[in-house]
């Protein structure tokens, strides 16, 4: 009986309205109405630098890199403009697509490459078909993170893994195609905790991304977000 009381403890801790779809909803309504009013796009996170660092450093331009949780649509557009153009970007909030559409056309000009954004739930039981199979490169920027922060974390974990293994391209000749990635960077959860939650015989830690800068708080050095890199096998 105590260890089940531990346990719902365990779960309320978890429990946020930010891991609510009806929140998102809401923010990416209000987003949306921003843009619409005076063209801002929203909330940029500073880890994005690292993450079109490292894509840039280690991912050909003809990759086909799928962000979840894509939101506005800025990792996408910033990779676009460095010449990656097999892009897609997802989100369960269609608040957050129309965004995303939007700044990115307010951005093209006749040469430039179409990014495909569509609503997708990647906590469904049942991953979307349409996207199965296709990709060769990941991305989440605080997706888990949000999708995290509720007490159902465990079935969430399930099956937002479920969807990111579907969505890898089959990779049948390992020696004659490119490597796979999975990277993620979060807020909230160690190197060590990411690799609990979604290292296995599938996917198989690569390295940390490092942060460029460092906060000091009580004399000892920290990070804001945490950046991995999972390979899949």
């Amino acid at each position: 009986m105590e260890m089940l009381d531990i346990d719902n403890r365990e779960e309320e801790r978890h429990d946020s309205r930010l891991g609510t779809k009806e929140y998102w909803e809401s923010h990416y309504s209000n987003e949306l109405s921003n843009f619409d009013e005076n063209g801002d796009e929203g909330e940029v996170w500073s880890a994005e630098n690292r993450m079109i660092r490292f894509v840039s450093d280690k991912v050909s331009k003809n990759a086909k890199i799928l962000d979840l949780g894509t939101g506005n649509g800025s990792v996408l557009r910033r990779l676009c403009q460095k010449g990656y153009y097999n892009l897609t970007g997802v989100d369960y909030c269609k608040e957050a697509i129309e965004l995303a559409q939007r700044a990115a056309e307010a951005e093209e000009d006749d040469n430039s490459p179409k990014i495909k954004f569509q609503v997708a739930d990647l906590i469904a039981d049942k991953t979307d078909p349409e996207l199965c199979g296709k990709f060769q490169v990941i991305l989440d920027k605080g997706t888990w993170d949000a999708i995290s922060l509720a007490g159902d974390r465990e079935a969430r974990l399930k099956n937002y893994r479920r969807s990111i293994m579907d969505f890898f391209e089959l990779n049948e000749e390992k020696s004659s195609q490119m490597s796979r990635y999975f990277i993620i960077f979060s807020c909230n959860y160690t190197k060590d905790e990411l690799c609990d939650l979604f290292e296995g015989d599938d996917l198989k830690y690569e390295y940390e991304i490092p942060a460029t800068n460092a906060l000091v708080f009580g004399g000892k050095k920290g990070v804001t977000s945490t950046g991995i890199v999972f390979c899949k096998e």
